[in-house]
């Protein structure tokens, strides 16, 4: 069966399955976005991995099939006609909440074993999303979750001290102003409504250098009724919020494990950009130091903490989408091998 988009919304992703093999394993992949957390921005990201997953030379295409799947962050899209209308944003409890309602609701879609939970699932997390994607995996955990949750891949992630970035100072500064992310979405849209949404997007693609799919996604953004103070309102919430590491063993694993335990807990692979602008390199290497594995070895259950060394911006996903699908496909499929 060939992928289907679900092109219902444009606030959804979902990429279904290329086999139907009852025999295969059956694996999700679920995206949880950045702020802006519009899942536009991570279409060619999706579809890439998507692509390469399904076409692996690792093991036969058949043996494993991938449902990969991404929503928007709540209050970022005009047509999430599910969510109700508020008239202030939404804060970073709710998207987590949200976020996990949704991964525990998602079923195989079709094929001999439709409705069923998936053999393995894949949690990825871009910058805030992958604070979420932690504070979802601590949750279920917590909840005797009967998900099968196998890894989580946290790209360009901001866990801890984002204030301390260098964009995270600059922006913490303007939050001391009273009520500074309505008033300053006030001015914003007075502005982006005056133009033309043609011309404002050739505006975006000069101005931020975007290409034509990026400056379209931040067009609709822009024009949206409450993107830019929903923005402004969870960057607030971030500062606040994500500060010292809030989380146990039970998530960052030990150094020496035995096997049966080490199997049980997810897989964290953190991937750091160097110099990234919201993430200090000091709170960075903090953390590495802390929580990263201390070498090479099959007994630690800590996480795989990498620093990019190809340049590759916070934002990957405006125009390093290939380069990053190309790595998780990488280290989903050694997942997936080390099971067999």
């Amino acid at each position: 069966m060939p992928p289907k988009w679900d092109t219902a919304s444009s606030s959804q992703i979902s990429l279904c399955p290329k086999s139907n093999d009852e025999s295969a394993s059956y694996h999700l992949v679920y995206m949880i976005t950045g702020n802006p957390g519009l899942i536009g921005y991570y279409d060619t990201f999706l579809k890439t991995l998507h692509n390469r997953l399904s076409d692996s030379l690792h093991f036969p295409p058949k043996s494993n099939t991938f449902h990969v799947y991404g929503q928007s962050l709540a209050g970022f899209e005009d047509d999430t006609c599910s969510e109700p209308m508020l008239e202030s944003p939404y804060g970073l409890e709710y998207q987590i909440q949200r976020s996990q309602k949704t991964l525990e609701g998602l079923r195989i879609e079709s094929g001999p074993h439709k409705g069923e939970q998936f053999d393995s699932i894949f949690l990825i997390g871009h910058s805030v999303g992958s604070y979420i994607l932690l504070e979802i995996i601590q949750r279920l955990k917590k909840s005797s979750s009967p998900l099968k949750i196998k890894s989580g891949i946290l790209l360009f992630p901001t866990v801890t001290h984002i204030a301390q970035s260098p964009s995270g100072v600059k922006i913490s500064t303007l939050f001391r102003i009273p009520d500074f992310p309505r008033r300053a979405s006030i001015a914003a849209k007075g502005l982006v409504w005056l133009a033309p949404e043609g011309v404002l997007k050739w505006l975006v693609g000069l101005v931020a250098r975007m290409p034509p799919e990026a400056a379209e996604v931040t067009t609709r953004f822009l024009k949206s009724k409450m993107g830019i103070w929903q923005a402004l309102q969870l960057a607030k919430e971030e500062m606040d919020n994500i500060t010292e590491d809030r989380w146990d063993e039970d998530i960052w694993g030990i150094e020496q494990e035995v096997a049966e335990v080490k199997d049980e807990r997810p897989k964290l692979i953190f991937y750091f950009g160097d110099n990234d602008h919201w993430v200090a390199n000091h709170t960075r290497d903090a953390l590495i130091a802390a929580r990263g594995q201390a070498g090479p070895g099959n007994e630690s259950s800590k996480p795989i903490m990498l620093i990019d060394e190809n340049g590759v911006d916070h934002g990957f996903c405006i125009r390093h989408s290939e380069s990053i699908a190309e790595k998780v496909e990488v280290w989903i499929d050694d997942m997936i091998e080390s099971q067999t």
